[in-house]
């Protein structure tokens, strides 16, 4: 272990806001907010909301910690890390392997946001089967490779789902082309689904990162308010 990983993880102030980012057991990545916690560096605490910590995670697996700096002068710092043990059930043991380059994560960041927005579905040509469809919808997370989204609907199809969303806190709209990762039924007849960007321009993923970083950013400043 070197000094450096140690020095890093002594220089991040008790209580910082943090995410998790991890591969859940069915295998998607899941990514979790929580409270960093300290303990003797290269070791650390994770904190989690009341029944918002997985139970389907291993000890040893690897993982990534975002944590922000809440004096806003300092950068925020990625950790590569991986889990020592369970804390009850509400707080992970976690030991710092190195940093991430966050650049490097960009793409993979995810905010919590509702914001408008349609999928559709064109069939290829008039002799198929398929039918078109759309239908309008909110969404509840979204990052640069995906989103999560509620609709009055289930989908007829899986593929080749064209989307259009609007930013947060803007009128500018992106579209792709993407795929279903999974169906959530909710009540009162809506649709939880994830969907991933299967085919989407470099302006767009970026136009929708930086929308996501703008948002995370506008949530700290009001978590940081209400205390």
């Amino acid at each position: 272990m070197s000094n450096s990983i140690i020095n890093i993880v002594r220089s991040i102030k008790d209580s910082e806001l943090a995410k998790l980012r991890i591969t859940g057991s069915d295998g998607e990545m899941i990514h979790l907010d929580c409270i960093y916690k300290e303990s003797e560096a290269p070791f650390f605490f994770l904190v989690f909301a009341p029944q918002a910590m997985p139970r389907d995670l291993e000890v040893s697996q690897k993982c990534s910690v975002a944590i922000t700096r809440s004096s806003g002068t300092e950068e925020p710092v990625t950790l590569s890390a991986a889990i020592e043990s369970f804390k009850g059930d509400r707080s992970l043991e976690m030991r710092a392997l190195d940093t991430i380059d966050p650049v490097s994560l960009r793409e993979y960041f995810r905010v919590m946001v509702s914001t408008p927005i349609v999928a559709s579905f064109e069939p290829s040509s008039e002799s198929s089967r398929q039918r078109p469809w759309q239908f309008n919808g909110m969404t509840v997370d979204l990052s640069g490779t995906g989103v999560l989204a509620v609709f009055p609907n289930e989908f007829e199809n899986k593929n080749n789902i064209f989307l259009d969303i609007t930013l947060p806190d803007s009128d500018k709209r992106v579209d792709c082309i993407a795929h279903v990762v999974r169906t959530k039924k909710l009540r009162k007849s809506r649709y939880q689904i994830a969907l991933h960007f299967d085919t989407i321009t470099r302006k767009n993923r970026d136009c929708i990162i930086t929308a996501c970083l703008q948002e995370q950013r506008r949530q700290l400043r009001l978590r940081m308010e209400s205390m």
